[in-house]
């Protein structure tokens, strides 16, 4: 029995150290710090200044140290370790997402009912678990007031 004692001890004790060894990410503010780095850039030829609700701006997203893989889809075995993506918000990273990707490239829509003013495009790089990382870059936006016109029958006619 004793000798059964030490094998379940010395068990529990390689675990325990195969857990610590294992793990390289370290967790701030409910969000991982990852070896990566992350860049996020408006197209050059938006306006940033003069944006409409229901725009869409180009944004370019680099990232170094992890493996880019669609949201959608489930990463390989070689990627699971380091499978990340772009998650982009307006204003607030606590809200969900306008838009999560893992292209590099693309177009992000200005939500419809987004009120005229200063605001800000937030891009974190996204474990491909949902971890938030502690990857986030912001691009300050100015979203104009939308002018509609209406031309309606006149009245008694």
């Amino acid at each position: 029995m004793a000798l059964l004692s030490r094998f379940v001890l010395i068990g529990a004790m390689g675990g325990a150290a195969i857990g610590v060894v294992g793990c390289s990410a370290n967790i701030h503010d409910n969000t991982v710090s990852v070896d990566a780095t992350l860049d996020f850039k408006v197209d050059s030829t938006v306006n940033v200044n003069q944006l409409k609700p229901g725009d869409t701006v180009a944004v370019n997203m680099t990232a170094t140290g992890v493996a880019l893989v669609d949201p959608n889809t489930t990463p390989t075995t070689a990627q699971a370790s380091t499978a990340a993506y772009f998650n982009i918000y307006l204003d607030d990273v606590n809200s969900p997402p306008i838009l999560a990707t893992a292209s590099t490239s693309v177009s992000v829509k200005i939500p419809p009912a987004t009120p005229p003013g200063m605001h800000q495009l937030i891009c974190r790089l996204q474990k491909h678990d949902g971890t938030p990382t502690d990857q986030e870059q912001s691009v300050e936006i100015n979203v104009m007031a939308s002018a509609s016109v209406s031309i309606g029958a006149k009245d008694g006619g």
